[in-house]
């Protein structure tokens, strides 16, 4: 399905029906933000608010799926593409997701031959490198198919920053570099998950105070 046809349609037929970004989203309980972000084509709905979409903007799903009105002769033919998109969508998640746990299963052992051939200090900061790579790749592969089939937007949270650095410390220590223990090496990680979650507390807490609850 193409996100940004979808978003302008919504975005057109929410003009239509005289409803602004904030109207639309009560009638939904979620938020304006929500909304234009379907409608800038980040993502799409909910998979729940399909129906309840449709019937605030007068069209039917498959009409919703194509992102354009369609004539009534033609709903059986437009139905079937979007089933047939859909499959098609759906074996290529399934081939993304066999990839992906094939190249972190190739990282894993790659993490082991410096050990086990006794490598230099040089070579062994090189495969475990390479190996730290497509671990990475394959993470990559894994959430991408996740953002796609959930219809969801990771943004920028310094996570990418403190995973690579975590990275870099685990290479540190495999090759013997630091002998850090290892609660010291995953710092990077646990102090930028440490932090994100005390910045949703605090902004759950803001959020709170201004409905009043918490006077």
């Amino acid at each position: 399905m193409d996100q940004e046809k979808i978003g302008r349609f919504i975005a057109e037929l929410r003009k239509e029906n005289s409803l602004t970004q904030k109207e639309l989203a009560e009638k939904l309980s979620v938020s304006d933000r929500t909304v234009g972000n379907w409608e800038r084509g980040r993502n799409l709905p909910d998979p729940s608010l399909f129906v309840p979409l449709c019937s605030i903007l007068g069209i039917t799903l498959t009409e919703l799926f194509n992102g354009e009105r369609i004539e009534t002769e033609h709903i059986i033919e437009k139905t079937d593409e979007v089933l047939t998109n859909v499959i098609e969508e759906n074996k290529m998640h399934s081939i993304l997701l066999i990839i992906s746990s094939i190249i972190m299963s190739i990282s894993i052992v790659i993490f082991f031959i410096p050990v086990l051939m006794s490598l230099d200090k040089t070579l062994s900061i090189i495969i475990i490198s390479i190996g730290l790579f497509l671990l990475t790749l394959g993470w990559s592969l894994k959430l991408t198919v996740w953002k796609r089939k959930n219809n969801k937007v990771i943004e920028n949270t310094g996570m990418g920053f403190s995973s690579a650095l975590t990275l870099v410390f685990i290479t540190l220590k495999l090759t013997n570099y630091i002998n850090w223990p290892w609660i010291w090496v995953f710092s990077p990680l646990w102090i930028g998950i440490g932090l994100i979650i005390l910045f949703f507390m605090v902004i759950l807490i803001i959020g709170r105070i201004k409905k009043g609850k918490w006077w």
